[in-house]
């Protein structure tokens, strides 16, 4: 265990912000001239000055208390709330919009770098959701704010302790990086290979060699369950992140006593599915655990598919090309729609089924390595927020890591 003193923000910190009167137009933004920064240019834990508006020296002069420092820790207050992020690398002048409290220490009691790990826990996740109970307005008010409790060890531990944290922070971004670079890697290699198709207009639609298919909603009445039956259901949340969709703990199931009556709506193991209501275009491959499913009327699936490869449909469909053909098929302006007919109409590459497989297979290999990232990454994460828990909370030394 460690030794922990409880302490509140407004005895350790200040907070300023951009007041109303002073608040930037649009207009006002420029291309050169001290940094303006806002809660969008917060990436990974820190400012990307790259991504930063500037203004004019006036503007910047305007109000010395928001014109940032090294070390400076920032937080959203409007909006996404809570979103934060160390200045580190600050330029010579650089000034703060409206929507972001700068947040200062007026002691040596706590470091800015510990309460940027503090705000991201859940204690914090727990004040901010009782402060904005009941409000319509999503705001952080500075005075209710200045309330928010924590609890610290002594300064040479909070050191270590962050010291600890960026270090796991560093391989978080690092694998962050390579699954970018991967899914970048993906995308060129997807454009390169269907251009010339494309350009040549050698292509064929849809509706000339699979049927489009769509789902069921569960009976009027009955509702889907956590319990575990024989018949997972699944739904647009399932399909919107893995290639293929297994099964998982996250899953709902149709009762027995409604199956049969959408027992006709079901997916197959290798099919390929596409979200046709409100979030448009997910795609994925259906695996050998959700064979027999049920599928959700907010999707359909591309069946009887001749002459090609589900998986390179996989991909087409993914692709900057796939997801144009699909947005030109989209209808409605309260909530977007891609009706089963507009699906046949898309228009796909012609290419032998030699030449599909040879695209899956490029295509695979990169696929794989983002996915080992993914799976590390969502590794990390775990072990990042056991870590914070267990140091913030001074349940274990930190001396003993």
């Amino acid at each position: 265990m460690t030794s922990m003193t409880k302490h509140t923000l407004v005895d350790c910190f200040s907070l300023r912000a951009r007041i109303g009167w002073q608040g930037l137009r649009s207009d006002e933004f420029k291309t050169e001239g001290p940094y303006l920064v806002t809660g969008v240019d917060f990436h990974n834990g820190r400012v990307d000055w790259d991504d930063c508006y500037h203004v004019t020296e006036e503007r910047y002069a305007q109000d010395k208390g928001i014109q940032l420092h090294e070390h400076d820790l920032l937080i959203t207050k409007d909006g996404t709330i809570g979103k934060t992020a160390v200045v580190v690398d600050c330029p010579e002048k650089a000034t703060l919009n409206s929507g972001v409290f700068v947040v200062r220490a007026i002691n040596n009691e706590v470091v800015p770098e510990f309460l940027h790990y503090v705000l991201h826990s859940h204690w914090f996740d727990l004040f901010v959701r009782n402060v904005l109970t009941g409000s319509t307005i999503k705001h952080l008010n500075q005075e209710k704010f200045y309330k928010f409790s924590f609890e610290a060890p002594d300064v040479p531990t909070q050191k270590k302790i962050v010291e600890v944290l960026e270090s796991i922070d560093a391989v978080i971004d690092k694998t962050r990086d390579l699954i970018q670079k991967y899914t970048s890697l993906m995308k060129g290699v997807v454009q390169d290979i269907l251009t010339e198709s494309i350009k040549d207009e050698n292509t064929v639609k849809m509706g000339t060699f699979a049927n489009a298919l769509g789902g069921k909603r569960i009976p009027k009445g009955s509702e889907l369950t956590i319990a575990k039956t024989a018949h997972p259901y699944i739904r647009v949340r399932d399909m919107t992140k893995p290639k293929v969709v297994e099964l998982t703990d996250d899953f709902m199931y149709v009762e027995e006593s409604d199956f049969h009556k959408i027992s006709r709506y079901i997916v197959d193991a290798g099919d390929l599915i596409i979200s046709i209501v409100g979030t448009v275009g997910a795609v994925a491959l259906v695996g050998e655990t959700l064979d027999k499913a049920n599928l959700t009327e907010n999707c359909a699936k591309i069946a009887n598919i001749k002459g090609y490869s589900p998986e390179f449909l996989y991909y087409f469909l993914k692709s900057e090309y796939g997801q144009k053909e699909i947005a030109s098929g989209t209808v409605g302006e309260v909530q977007a729609k891609l009706p089963l007919k507009n699906i046949l109409e898309i228009k796909v590459p012609v290419l032998s089924m030699q030449e599909q497989e040879a695209v899956v297979e490029k295509l695979r290999i990169v696929d794989e390595k983002i996915e080992r990232e993914v799976q590390y990454y969502n590794k990390m994460e775990s072990i990042k927020a056991g870590m914070m828990h267990d140091l913030l909370s001074g349940l274990v030394d930190v001396t003993m890591i």
